[in-house]
């Protein structure tokens, strides 16, 4: 607790030493010495004085309090009040010294302006306390596992709407890959290694020691629906003090049957004891454009053969010469508002479907603290338009963190809230947007798409370049608000703690968490294509609330030389999920938006429940602060799994030693730590996996050739075609991991290196049944996954003097992760497939390999070719793999005084995916790729042989080679790409503006900063997008599905504290 220095008198020059010493002791602050009357007289006699001012900061630019303030001589001097304030009367272009407890002293010369001085932390690795699994602190040099901290000073600077995509490239062997379906999407986050084969392998989320929820609504397929971000990307990032990033089971172990995959914690803000009313501003704003990487061909047109045909549906036809041609609105759809046109080269699609994004964020903030109360109110307005016309997507968080404390009693109350309104979200898969630009024939005018909505009959339809079709859309009927979607998201997480303290060592603390949250998600189609039969109007609700609570009783105690930290406690974990929805059919009325307007309207409802209860231990051993044992344990009792297995324990242990505090180093060695753990974690399964359970419904559509024309309305029931296991166990996995940390040359070079290694056992499966078995599919346990791998970090400082600092960073892991053995009835498991290929893991082979068309090759490799000129294929062939070879990252800061220069490269080598833009626009004739072949007299003639081994002489042309190995069931391989990248992620340039500016203001603190994001590929293997998968499921990961295009964001931030 800091008291509130006030000035101080004394009769003696001795008693106001000692009074400001001891104050300054309390407070953390180094030596403070008073100028006596005496001395004043004197100096004054030697030199005129004058009165300086300034005020102390920390890194974030809150106040210092108690910070020393001291003449070189060391005879005057004070200490800041509680707003970081000093004055001092001493004579002009004197050195002041500026010193703290945990920041580097720092000397600056007394002026007649206002003074702002900024302490930097001192490097503190052997007292570095941060926070571990259920949010308990520890001192990092005793922890026997890896675990980073990643630096939130860049999280309100240079912003991302999703948390989760602000880390990428910030934590070493953590691979973190954005979907390529923009705004509002989803992040995938795996931490060494992939575990799961049908689970999730995603980690656990925790904020403020309490698990979240970090599920999605939806994720997008091959046939379309909407790809959501996890809801623990929601977090807002103003309110985030730290980030933990726990990595795999030996960090997380407490955590239970959820650690499985790690765990990223998460601690919030909070107020200040002792600390008057203060108010801060943050505001930033974004510009984003889209930038297409891919080459579209721009000379030949709409048709085939050369030839234009307004009925053709892809663009094989004649040069885009300016011939005139009638306008397809005319002929199709007999609207004579649009007459005949000129056959013309048309400038991008891409940037000019697209528009520019905004994204602006405002965030005022006030923190107060007494002697016993402390807290924290935040306000967050956060809107975005999105480059998709017409989506938009705005939230509002309000947060609420209050701390009581007294001697024997914490209490803690921290409420947010967050509205959230997404406005016509867009579809993906075959049918979205970006596929429709791709398949769209060169030489059709946007203008004449533009307006979606037609004339006579179809003036309750959408128009298309196509012709009524149920393949192709117009773009701009799929982001008209008439075919729009409408989310309004309200969340709340909240947590109630109290500490009840026995002695200084000794406590008992209780917490209970909630997350909720509602989605009302209404979906309409009110301008469909005239061959449709979906349903124009979806309203739908769904709740998610998570609910969590523990007692853990804490003991800390040091007996001489060693030292014993441990907790006993108990859990439970509760979760639930409710949905319902109606479908209104087709409208009876046109643009009459209710379920009762619909001709079939039907209805669906969902629920599921699921708990988790818990208990266990954690023990830390010490020995003079340089050994350390961990002993942990923990028990679940899941409600998915069958009575004998539901309950099972997962233990750790772990070792580590500060040899620099053992050893006789060398004096350039500042520190070095060795570390080894093991631990055993696992994963339950999804709720009913064990039941026989039954649908249903009612089949009235009376439209449908499918509907029970004899009684519509009777309730049908179908049993599950699923065969559920009744001895199903809980997946197993076995984590070992061994490091080093070292620090040399007054700690201007770091190091800190891991080896792990992790099996995972009885993967929780689904495999099918032959049709006699009056089952499709049954649950089985089977197969066994290996990973390991190597994380790097390294950190120097090249530079460093006053004015001057060049930081560098480094983050780089390897993972391979492999499968050594399934089951006897089974020696391959499908991850997930598309029409033109699937993601398969075979027995002793790798995770996530790609099967799909290959070339037909002989022994030497070559393709053989048949007598038609066109090269043969082999179904089902393994292609490549979605897993990269290795990823890392490259960040520096270089800091001139009060200007700041950062930036930071993010690198991904190896792994492949295939491009289905690369492949529809072969098919389809707009890829540069197929301009060859075209010209009279050009031909393809493929480098391969014949089946008897004749070297290939027979020649086709582009359109007969492209339409026959391209589309959705083509070649594979000739649109596999490497997924290789070196990406500038982020750059920012801030300067803190001069002090003295505001002298005569309550602004105590400007900062203006440059930013950007993604902002360009310094290389990248692929001619699309490398970043484009259609959601976050592993199988995803293989296939670009026509994603959106790449978007660069830049723009300014301002914080302004008071």
């Amino acid at each position: 607790m800091r008291p509130n220095l006030q000035p101080l008198r004394s009769a003696t020059k001795s008693s106001v030493a000692l009074a400001i010493g001891l104050l300054c002791m309390s407070t953390g602050g180094g030596n403070a010495f008073a100028a006596s009357p005496e001395n004043n007289a004197m100096r004054s006699v030697e030199q005129a004085k004058t009165t300086v001012k300034g005020i102390v900061l920390d890194e974030n630019g809150d106040p210092v309090i108690g910070a020393s303030v001291v003449d070189a001589s060391g005879k005057t001097g004070t200490v800041t009040d509680a707003n970081g304030n000093f004055a001092l009367d001493v004579a002009k272009g004197t050195t002041l010294k500026i010193s703290y407890l945990g920041y580097n002293t720092t000397n600056v010369t007394a002026s007649g302006s206002t003074l702002r001085v900024v302490l930097e932390p001192s490097n503190h690795e052997l007292n570095e306390v941060v926070v571990t699994a259920l949010g308990i602190k520890r001192e990092k040099k005793a922890l026997g596992y890896a675990m980073q901290e990643v630096k939130t000073d860049g999280l309100t600077e240079n912003k991302n709407f999703s948390v989760a995509n602000m880390l990428q490239g910030k934590v070493a062997g953590v691979q973190i890959s954005q979907s390529g379906t923009g705004l509002g999407g989803s992040t995938r986050i795996v931490m060494r290694g992939l575990n799961s084969l049908s689970g999730n392998n995603q980690p656990l989320w925790v904020v403020d020691g309490m698990p979240i929820s970090d599920n999605s609504n939806e994720q997008a397929s091959q046939w379309g629906g909407f790809d959501y971000a996890g809801a623990a990307s929601e977090i807002n990032p103003e309110d985030i003090e730290s980030i933990s990033v726990l990595k795999g089971a030996n960090a997380a172990a407490l955590y239970g049957s959820r650690a499985q995959n790690g765990a990223i914690v998460i601690t919030t803000k909070k107020g200040k004891l002792n600390q008057p009313l203060r108010l801060e501003y943050n505001g930033t704003l974004d510009i984003t454009k889209v930038y297409s990487p891919y080459d579209y061909q721009n000379e030949y047109g709409q048709g085939t053969g050369g030839k234009f045909d307004i009925n053709s549906k892809m663009s094989w036809g004649q040069r885009l010469d300016g011939t005139t041609v009638d306008n397809w609105r005319n002929v199709l759809y007999g609207d004579n508002n649009y007459s005949q046109y000129a056959l013309t080269p048309q400038k991008d699609y891409i940037k000019d479907f697209y528009k520019t994004g905004t994204n602006y964020t405002n965030t005022v903030t006030a923190t107060a603290g007494g002697q016993s109360m402390r807290g924290r109110f935040s306000f967050t307005d956060s809107r975005a338009d999105d480059v998709v016309p017409n989506y938009s997507q705005n939230r509002q968080y309000f947060d609420l963190n209050t701390e009581f404390t007294s001697k024997y009693l914490d209490l803690g109350v921290k409420a947010n809230y967050m509205h959230e309104k997404t406005k016509n979200r867009p579809s993906q898969g075959e049918y979205g947007v970006m596929v429709q630009l791709v398949k769209m024939p060169r030489g059709i005018r946007l203008s004449d798409l533009e307006n979606p909505r037609g004339t006579g009959q179809y003036y309750y339809n959408s128009v298309n370049w196509s012709g009524p079709s149920d393949n192709y859309s117009n773009p701009y009927a799929l982001t008209d608000p008439a075919n729009g979607n409408l989310m309004d998201r309200n969340r709340i997480i909240g947590q109630v703690n109290a500490t009840l303290k026995f002695t200084d060592y000794l406590k008992l603390t209780g917490r209970v968490g909630v997350d909720w949250y509602n989605d009302p998600i209404k979906n309409y189609n009110t301008l469909p294509d005239p061959t449709s039969t979906a349903s124009q109007y979806v309203n739908s609700n769904l709740t998610n609330k998570e609910f969590n609570a523990d007692l853990i009783l804490y003991f800390d105690k040091t007996f001489g030389d060693y030292s014993i930290n441990a907790n006993l406690g108990t859990a439970v974990t509760n979760s639930r999920n409710d949905g319902l929805a109606g479908y209104s059919g087709l409208f009876a009325t046109p643009n009459v938006i209710t379920l009762a307007n619909g001709l079939t309207q039907t209805v669906s409802e969902a629920y599921s429940k699921k708990e988790i209860q818990s208990a266990f231990f954690s023990a830390s051993f010490g020995y003079k602060n340089w050994a350390y044992l961990d002993v942990t344990g923990r028990n679940d009792w899941s409600s998915t799994l069958p009575e004998t297995n539901r309950s099972y324990f997962y233990p750790s242990v772990s070792l580590s030693a500060i040899l620099s505090e053992m050893l006789k180093l060398p004096s350039w060695f500042d520190f070095w730590k060795v570390r080894g753990s093991w631990a055993q974690v696992g994963n339950d399964t999804n709720p009913y996996q064990l039941a026989t359970y039954y649908y249903l419904w009612t089949s009235g559509d009376k439209n449908s050739a499918d509907g029970d024309k004899v009684n519509p309305n009777i309730i049908k029931e179908y049993m599950s075609n699923v065969k559920a296991l009744a001895d199903l166990k809980p997946e197993k996995t076995n984590s070992a991991e061994v490091g080093t940390e070292a620090h040399f040359f007054g700690n201007r070079l770091s190091l800190d290196f891991t080896y792990y290694n992790t099996q995972t056992t009885n993967q929780i499966l689904t495999i099918g049944l032959l049709g006699s078995s009056g089952y499709t599919s049954k649950h089985i346990n089977a197969g066994k996954i290996k990973s390991h791998g190597v994380e790097l970090m390294l950190g120097g400082t090249p530079i460093k003097t006053k004015d001057w600092q060049w930081d560098v960073s480094v983050n780089w892991g390897l993972n391979r992760t492999s499968c050594d053995y399934l089951d006897d009835e089974v020696s391959r498991y499908t991850l997930g497939s598309i029409r033109i290929g699937s993601v398969v893991v075979n027995a002793g082979g790798g995770y996530g390999d790609i099967a799909g068309k290959a070339y037909k090759r002989d022994p030497q490799g070559r393709k053989i070719v048949d007598s038609n000129g066109l090269p043969e294929s082999e179904n089902d062939k393994v292609i490549g793999n979605i897993l990269p070879k290795w990823t890392g990252s490259i960040g520096t800061q270089l800091r001139w005084r009060d200007l700041n220069f950062s930036a930071l490269i993010d690198v991904r080598h190896g792994g492949q995916f295939i491009s289905n833009t690369d492949n529809y626009a072969c098919q389809q004739g707009t890829s540069a790729r197929t301009l060859y072949g075209r010209k009279s007299g050009e031909q393809i003639v493929i480098d391969g042989v014949t089946e008897d081994g004749q070297v290939n002489t027979k020649s086709v042309s582009a359109e007969t080679y492209w339409t026959s190995i391209a589309g959705s069931d083509g070649i594979a391989e000739e649109f596999l790409y490497s997924a290789s990248y070196v990406k500038m992620r982020e750059m920012s340039l801030g300067y803190i503006l001069p002090a003295h500016w505001f002298a005569n203001t309550p602004i105590k603190y400007v900062k203006l900063s440059l930013v950007g994001r993604d902002l360009f590929y310094l290389h990248k293997a692929a001619p699309v997008n490398p970043e484009g998968a259609f959601s976050r499921s592993d199988y995803a990961q293989a296939f670009e599905l026509a994603s959106m295009p790449p978007t660069r964001s830049f723009g300014f931030s301002l914080n302004v504290k008071f």
